[in-house]
């Protein structure tokens, strides 16, 4: 029934009760009655409360939807631009949380299109770390401690026998966060424009060297955390056979997918360097060996990274947040923006990855 005949009803059935409690000797038969009225009362009445919430949430969607129409959702480089505006007039906070960009509920990142003109891309250097595989524990709060061990293999026991031991030796790696700051100064005439394309490239470049800097200490916690798996290479000389025993070197680890990385001046000299006497080229395809193989900045100098990239892990806690500071370069004109983000990384397991001795004698 509907809302108007729901309370037409219950009216009727609220009249008949009155009558029945006027009456002066009330039988055993108008009792039952007034009994079976108010059950019938009391259920019509929680029909009609249901159809009243449900009717309010049509109402209150109804009207968002107006507002959204008429107001649409504002681009990143417009919620970016109105937000200096107002810090630096002292009409709103002074910091600015990206968070939208770097965690999502599924896999944290993805491409966002914030209008119809503009996106906010993945930074690089995340980009490239989730391409690796490199583990992601977002949304921490305090200390994180991820068990570290080497990687075991369970048995088949006899009949009545007990069940090997693994023997795991368990090592805590604790993730603690740390402060990662990038800095960008802009202009007062910067900020007297109104395209969001501006703000949008403002905030991508801040973003861009927060990644920067994680993804190059990605690869200084490889060689500490892991500082016992560097391989010896030939003195005379970067040769394919050292990569090969870099792949042996892990051992008998069920690695996932492995991938090599090093340098772009490494990886340039092993484009050019063959690995058979039939002229093949150690890196062809990005390849080298079957495995995928990157060259990239971040790697340090004369250092070829193998292994399995999951063992890698990145804690982050939060987003990134832009501080506005338009008072220290006030003379110069100038408002300086600082994004920080708390992030850190370490090496789950050690085993599944490792480094190259110094190859710069090769290259």
């Amino acid at each position: 029934m509907k809302i108007n005949e729901l309370k037409q009803k219950i009216n009727e059935i609220e009249v008949r009760m009155n009558a029945i409690s006027d009456v002066e000797e009330m039988t055993d038969e108008l009792r039952t009655e007034f009994d079976a009225k108010e059950v019938e009362r009391q259920a019509l009445r929680a029909d009609l409360k249901r159809k009243e919430v449900a009717q309010a949430i049509e109402l209150q969607a109804a009207e968002k939807e107006e507002v959204r129409i008429a107001d649409p959702e504002k681009s990143l480089g417009e919620q970016f631009r109105n937000f200096l505006s107002d810090a630096v007039n002292g009409r709103g906070p002074v910091s600015f949380r990206v968070e939208p960009m770097l965690s999502t509920s599924n896999t944290d990142i993805i491409n966002k299109v914030v209008d119809n003109s503009l996106d906010i891309l993945v930074s690089p250097g995340e980009a490239f770390l989730r391409t690796l595989g490199v583990t992601f524990y977002p949304g921490l709060t305090g200390n994180f401690v991820v068990p570290s061990m080497a990687e075991d293999t369970a048995t088949f026991p006899g009949e009545n026998t007990d069940a090997a031991d693994a023997s795991m030796n368990v090592v805590d790696l604790v993730l603690a966060a740390r402060r990662v700051t990038h800095a960008q100064s802009i202009t007062k005439e910067t900020l007297a424009q109104t395209n969001p394309a501006i703000y949008n490239g403002i905030v991508q470049n801040l973003v861009n060297g927060i990644w920067n800097a994680v993804t190059n200490d990605v690869f200084d916690t490889i060689q500490t955390d892991a500082a016992t798996q560097v391989v010896g290479m030939t003195a005379a000389g970067l040769q394919f056979g050292d990569l090969v025993n870099m792949e042996a070197s892990i051992g008998g680890l069920q690695i996932g997918q492995g991938a090599y990385v090093t340098t772009p001046a490494v990886k340039g000299y092993l484009k050019q360097k063959t690995s058979s006497t039939y002229g093949d080229f150690i890196w062809m395809d990005n390849e080298v060996n079957g495995y995928p193989a990157y060259g990239v900045p971040a790697a340090n100098a004369n250092k070829v990274y193998f292994g399995d990239f999951s063992k890698c892990a990145i804690g982050q806690w939060g987003g990134i947040e832009i501080i506005v500071d338009n008072l220290t370069s006030a003379k110069a004109g100038k408002i300086n923006l600082t994004a920080v983000a708390l992030v850190d990384t370490g090496v789950t397991n050690k085993l599944g990855i490792n480094f190259s001795a110094d190859v710069s004698a090769a290259v």
